[in-house]
């Protein structure tokens, strides 16, 4: 699932999600990168081995209910990855963005190209 750049927050963009750990007022956090549901691997239907490999990871995602994540650029982005007082992962839509973050235009380009390195992995999450 492809999304706009203008729909997904970069990073240094300051949104709310969840409550704080009081609950008495929403969590605020800073973008810090993006995530995306990790697509099903396709396989060639003579790769027995890779398919029987494949159905046993799942069985360890499978216990806690959610898909896999997975470190991805900003225009594959389904979800933010969140730095405050703790981190987070949140669905975009979840989000509310409120400001952006009160640093140097240099330290933001620094932080984004992290991020589009990570991006680039596509590093899995476990």
């Amino acid at each position: 699932m492809k999304t706009s750049n203008l729909l997904v927050p970069d990073v240094g963009t300051l949104v709310e999600y969840g409550m704080n750990g009081f609950g008495t007022a929403p969590a605020t956090y800073r973008v810090s990168g993006w995530k995306r549901v990790a697509p099903t691997p396709k396989f060639d239907p003579d790769d027995f081995i890779g398919q029987i490999l494949f159905e046993s990871c799942r069985e360890f995602e499978t216990g806690s209910g959610q898909a896999r994540l997975q470190s991805c650029l900003r225009e594959e982005a389904t979800h933010l990855s969140l730095s405050g007082i703790a981190g987070a992962i949140a669905p975009i839509e979840q989000c509310k963005i409120i400001g952006r973050v009160n640093w140097p235009e240099e330290q933001i380009a620094e932080a984004r190209e992290s991020a589009i390195r990570r991006g680039k992995s596509h590093r899995m999450l476990f």
